[in-house]
């Protein structure tokens, strides 16, 4: 249904008063009055506006609400009433309600499904609330030890604690102010059901293997399978990869060659000479009178660098 002509024609209908036209006639005789399917979510939210509405509720880190909690809505027909959350949109800042703040909507025939009892184009389905617009509700004891209903205005949030039974991460919330803990709603244990491909129990306790050190726990052709296909460590190895890294070793030899006959004379010597110099190189062994030599460098540099240091010493003092 279009918005804006509904608007007009709620206004012709006030104006004219019992001489309004009987809208509910022809081709939407039976959808009159529904909304489109895609107008049921509101636009998603700039990233300032969610985050305001966000913190009221602990932001996206630290929600405090969860699917199953129980809320009150504020505005609208339906003020008042407490539904249990069936959904949390958290881009939208929306809660769907279980039995609330129902809509009815169009459904195309393309959707409808022929072997349903309910044949009719409508669908009463529930419209998400803004959480603006919706406060948590807790059973929480009085001082009398009575269980009741109390609206929560404000929650706070402790820091998240490992849950090592469950092995995850939960945080606790609180009624902002004191220590008096909302308990999170209980979850409903996950009904798994067999399936004709799922391994039977028997199956799966029959011993198919007894370790012992009289042989290897798995073939070793096993073992090769479960390495890296390229590992150093592997014994054997498939036809296809030995033919490629032949081929490598092909290749570089041919490149070797190729390169051995583009050299020219000037550069063949120069790698001869390499060769001459990196030999005597070898050879070459410090000849006695060379050692002398030597020794008497190093005694001489000791001489002057004491002479130094005693110079040194010698201007502080008169200083």
């Amino acid at each position: 249904m279009d918005i804006k002509q509904a608007a007009i024609n709620r206004r012709e209908d006030w104006e004219l008063g019992p001489l309004a036209p009987k809208r509910d006639v022809g081709s939407k005789k039976d959808t009159y009055g529904t909304i489109d399917g895609q107008r049921l979510r509101g636009p998603a939210l700039p990233t300032k506006e969610r985050e305001a509405i966000m913190k009221m509720w602990g932001g996206t880190y630290y929600l405090n609400i969860a699917k199953g909690d129980r809320m009150v809505i504020l505005e609208g027909r339906d003020k008042g009433r407490i539904g249990t959350i069936g959904n949390i949109d958290e881009d939208r800042c929306e809660v769907t309600l279980e039995g609330l703040n129902m809509i009815d909507v169009e459904v195309p025939k393309w959707m409808q499904v022929a072997d349903e009892t309910d044949q009719r184009p409508v669908r009463s389905v529930e419209q998400p609330v803004s959480l603006k617009h919706v406060r948590l509700v807790a059973p929480l004891k009085t001082k009398g030890q009575d269980i009741r209903d109390v609206i929560i205005k404000e929650i706070g949030t402790s820091h998240f604690i490992e849950d090592r039974d469950r092995m995850k991460l939960e945080h606790r919330r609180f009624i902002a102010g004191t220590h008096t803990e909302i308990p999170w709603p209980l979850k409903e244990d996950e009904d798994i059901k067999d399936q004709p491909g799922d391994t039977l129990r028997l199956d799966v306790e029959v011993r198919t293997f007894v370790p012992t050190l009289l042989r290897p726990p798995m073939p070793l052709s096993v073992i090769d399978e479960l390495r890296n296909r390229f590992s150093k460590f592997r014994t054997r190895h498939d036809p296809e990869y030995i033919e490629a890294k032949m081929q490598e070793d092909r290749e570089k030899q041919a490149k070797k060659a190729q390169i051995k006959e583009m050299e020219t004379p000037l550069k063949a010597l120069h790698k001869q000479e390499q060769r001459l110099r990196r030999k005597m190189a070898k050879k070459q062994i410090l000849s006695p009178k060379m050692l002398t030599k030597i020794g008497a460098i190093l005694e001489e540099r000791e001489r002057l660098g004491k002479a130094l240091e005693q110079v040194q010493k010698g201007l502080l003092v008169e200083a």
